[in-house]
């Protein structure tokens, strides 16, 4: 028998009472199982550990099933994500598809199952060999292409299944991996980060403050796009994060080090003597409590299979290859005949028949552990069917602790002498090194002599100001290690700012268009300088801006040369006086200028020249 000659038999009995005796059905519609099996797991042969995960049954609860199915999915791959060969008796017929096994899908993937499909449609409509479509149907959502009975014998299923193990590829790099691609860490992040970077930028560009905006993004991501406009709750849940140790802030300087950052010997300023103690440093103590959680989310416990699982794998799959279920006991044994719904039948050693059990009840014997609620006779069938459930039931692997994203947040990293403060760690910081990765390296710490290695749920985002040091100057190896995000000044968040009619946006685009002119890019001003004319847009704060932060900021810039600072900001701010040399009585003409002049700041501004 063909299997497309099986499966039209299949279709002619389903629905039709289950019969045990009628050996002649029960031999065909094994023979089509064997036969859709052996079918599909030639055709997925070789295809880099797509196994088989599970393969349906054609006869359940008495009667014959509407559809068979084989599945197939990574043996390590702990996602919902699968690809079906199907055998159904509704107007599908012989189908293969791909989609979620929706009775098991996680919490972020009942979330985010409708972005899964419509990538999966989307990418399946691309293969032209045969045509695919996205249904729901009693069996769930799927994204399947019909086998007809035509291109059965003519489908190049080499091909076709390749091209479904590279969409199943994708989707899962796509919605399940971390950044770093490493198929052992399994992170479900449907807003994926950088392990590592750095905002970089001039000064007031906001990279301090979006540093909370990164952090939540990483740890919390549905808060984060639930709050992104509410300042306040995006603080208020980065304090929270912080307060529980999955957030550290830290500011480099130039005397900062590997002692303080990593770990260091210190003197006890608690002892009455002179000692010296091993302290660990920020780095490594976040770097342990993110280690910590790693190892608890991929700790596992084994659990009880639910009841309909493990009573479809121990008894009803049974009884489909023999008539009777032998069930022994310390003094005896019965035999389990036949199943429904609700009901359990059984045949005693001496041959009596008509005793029956509730599958209900042994549901409440099983989930509770105990059998207290039955008394009489009845309670010596029900026990060893329990007990006999019992043996087989540890399975399920369950996580102790969800994993938890940790952010170390290095505030003017590059103020720090690089080399000095990571040491070692600028190679263990690389997403391939990290513990877990493909490639992991662990390192012998030099103090303490302890195996140290930086796990993959701990972050790092770093700002830079660019106007402190040039970027162009940054260490090499820490400049191939990070991912660095170029923060701007941003002048349409200041549109709409106005102070005696004087546009706040058009007044920050001359001064940074001239800045740019006599310096560079990364010397321009940013528009966090001017966000406090937001609550209060009046002319003495707007001078005040001016008075404390953007001319002593230019004077930085161009050491003090007035004539440079009097072209970005024009005569409204900068006074300046010539001065003869007619106030000494005495003169040299080695330290005589033709021309001596002094400058000083104005007590009120003239901010006209930018209306």
């Amino acid at each position: 028998m063909t299997l497309y000659e099986g499966y039209e038999f299949y279709k002619s009995v389903q629905g039709t009472k289950y019969d045990v005796n009628d050996l002649e059905k029960k031999e065909k519609l094994q023979e089509f199982r064997n036969n859709l099996g052996n079918f599909t797991d030639k055709i997925f042969k070789d295809r880099h550990s797509l196994l088989a995960l599970e393969k349906g049954m054609w006869q359940n609860s008495g009667n014959f099933t509407k559809y068979m199915w084989n599945r197939y999915k990574y043996k390590d791959d702990n996602s919902s994500l699968v690809i079906y060969f199907n055998a159904s008796t509704n107007e599908e017929g012989l189908f293969v598809s791909i989609g979620l096994i929706d009775n098991k899908l996680s919490e972020l993937e009942k979330i985010n199952s409708q972005k899964i499909y419509d990538y999966l449609e989307q990418e399946c409509k691309k293969i032209n060999s045969i045509g695919f479509e996205r249904k729901n149907t009693g069996w769930g959502e799927r994204v399947f292409s019909v086998i007809d009975k035509e291109n059965f014998e003519t489908l190049d299923y080499d091909d076709l299944i390749q091209k479904l193990k590279k969409i199943y590829d994708d989707a899962y790099k796509k919605f399940y991996l971390n950044q770093d691609n490493n198929t052992k860490n399994r992170v479900f992040n449907m807003f994926r980060q950088s392990l590592n970077q750095i905002l970089f930028g001039p000064p007031g560009t906001g990279k301090t403050f979006n540093t909370i905006n990164k952090a939540l993004e990483i740890i919390d991501s549905d808060f984060f796009q639930a709050n992104k406009d509410d300042r306040k709750a995006l603080k208020d849940k980065f304090e929270e994060h912080k307060k529980a140790g999955q957030i550290e802030f830290v500011t480099f300087h130039q005397s900062y080090g590997y002692e303080e950052f990593v770990e260091g010997i210190k003197a006890d300023l608690d002892s009455d003597e002179i000692k010296y103690k091993l302290e660990k440093g920020i780095f490594r103590k976040l770097s342990n409590l993110a280690e910590l959680n790693y190892r608890k989310s991929i700790a596992t416990i084994e659990t009880k299979k639910d009841f309909d699982t493990l009573f479809k794998e121990q008894i009803l799959d049974k009884l489909i290859d023999d008539e009777k279920l032998k069930i022994s006991t310390p003094k005896k044994h019965f035999f389990i005949t036949e199943v429904n719904e609700k009901t359990i039948f059984f045949e005693k050693a001496e041959g009596q028949t008509d005793h029956s059990l509730s599958i209900r009840t042994l549901k409440e014997m099983y989930e509770s552990g105990k059998n207290e609620k039955i008394k009489g006779g009845l309670s010596v069938y029900y026990e060893p069917i329990l007990n006999f459930l019992l043996e087989n039931s540890l399975f399920d692997k369950v996580d102790e602790e969800p994993l938890k994203n940790h952010i170390l947040i290095i505030d003017e990293i590059n103020r720090g002498n690089i080399s000095k403060i990571f040491g070692e760690l600028i190679t263990l910081i690389e997403p391939s090194k990290r513990i877990g990765a493909e490639e992991e390296i662990k390192v012998k710490l030099p103090y303490s002599n302890d195996e140290f290695g930086v796990p993959q749920n701990l972050y790092i985002i770093g700002t830079m100001n660019t106007a402190d040091r040039s970027i162009a100057l940054m260490d090499t190896a820490l400049r191939r290690r990070f991912e660095f995000i170029e923060m701007l000044p941003d002048l349409e968040v200041l549109k709409g700012i106005k102070v005696e009619e004087i546009e706040i946006y058009k007044l920050l685009e001359i001064i940074n268009k001239r800045v740019e002119y006599l310096y560079d890019r990364d010397h321009t001003i940013g528009h966090a300088y001017f966000m406090s004319l937001k609550e209060n847009a009046t002319l003495e704060e707007l001078e005040n801006i001016f008075k404390n932060k953007i001319i002593p900021l230019l004077q930085e810039y161009f050491y003090d040369d007035w004539e440079k600072i009097l072209m970005v900001l024009g005569n409204g701010f900068i006074e300046k006086k010539d001065i003869s040399d007619d106030i000494f009585d005495y003169k040299v003409n080695d330290y005589l200028e033709e021309e001596k002049s002094v400058y000083k700041i104005k007590d009120k501004f003239d901010f006209s020249s930018f209306k």
